[in-house]
């Protein structure tokens, strides 16, 4: 089974220590995404500083190249990147992209700014991060940028979580990941 990964700079994996800076597969197996794929072969579609918009056209590039038994895991970046107020079009257009190929996924997000009220977007699909209960903290479900920043992570100087925060992601995640996606594989 193959897992691939979309995003930016998270997903990438700057600033982790076995990040290798630049070039294709230059990408971390330190992050939450890698780490959810264990064992599976595992495809780093993301990049750093990307948009959602180039989030859809990298991820559906490298799924038109696999054949069966793939799974999808995709964390949205922030929709200024592709100078847009939303990105529904974007998460709409890969969503029906996964759907129609009967490709098992989920999404997750940088900040939860990504969510909007479309009824079209199946974010039953989706994994938020749990509210915060700090005063500080976001009420609503979060992105990971937001738990890690807001749970106080260790942080790199170019603002990246490090490694525990991606390792505590995992941990969150792979319950919902397994429901979404990996027991729907052979």
């Amino acid at each position: 089974m193959t897992i691939v990964a979309g995003g930016d700079s998270f997903i990438w994996g700057c600033e982790l220590l076995d990040h290798k800076h630049g070039g294709m597969n230059g990408y971390s197996r330190n992050t939450f995404t890698s780490l959810l794929a264990g064992t599976d072969t595992y495809i780093c579609a993301a990049y750093p500083g990307i948009g959602n918009r180039e989030v859809v056209a990298r991820m559906i590039n490298t799924l038109e190249t696999l054949n069966d038994n793939i799974g999808v895991l995709v964390n949205w970046t922030w929709q200024g990147r592709d100078n847009v107020v939303d990105s529904d079009l974007d998460i709409l257009v890969l969503q029906r992209y996964l759907v129609e190929r009967d490709i098992p996924y989920m999404f997750t997000c940088a900040d939860n700014c990504i969510v909007t009220d479309n009824p079209e977007i199946d974010y039953s699909h989706w994994f938020f991060f749990p509210r915060g209960v700090g005063v500080d903290q976001t009420e609503s479900p979060r992105g990971f940028y937001q738990w890690a920043i807001e749970n106080k992570y260790p942080i790199g100087s170019q603002g990246h979580p490090l490694e525990q925060a991606h390792k505590d992601a995992y941990d969150m995640m792979q319950e919902k990941f397994n429901e979404l996606v990996k027991k729907h594989l052979q």
